[in-house]
């Protein structure tokens, strides 16, 4: 099998920690920033589920418009 001498390691060389630590930091950012969409979504979902009960529950004889 012949080899190129490119056949060095990534940690062999020089920039690979600081590489390493930008995309180790960068996922972490993107991973804090998907947690709060969801979280921001969810709170959303929480309001809609509540005013959805709360036309549930509404009793017949208040119900006015249908299509509301």
């Amino acid at each position: 099998m012949k080899t190129n001498g490119n056949d060095k390691a990534l940690e062999s060389y020089r920039i690979f920690p600081y590489v390493a630590w930008i995309l180790t930091i960068g996922f972490a950012i993107f991973a804090y920033t998907v947690t709060l969409q969801l979280k921001a979504e969810i709170e959303e979902l929480k309001v809609q589920t509540q005013y959805l009960q709360e036309k549930v529950h509404t009793p017949v004889e208040k119900i006015e418009d249908f299509e509301s």
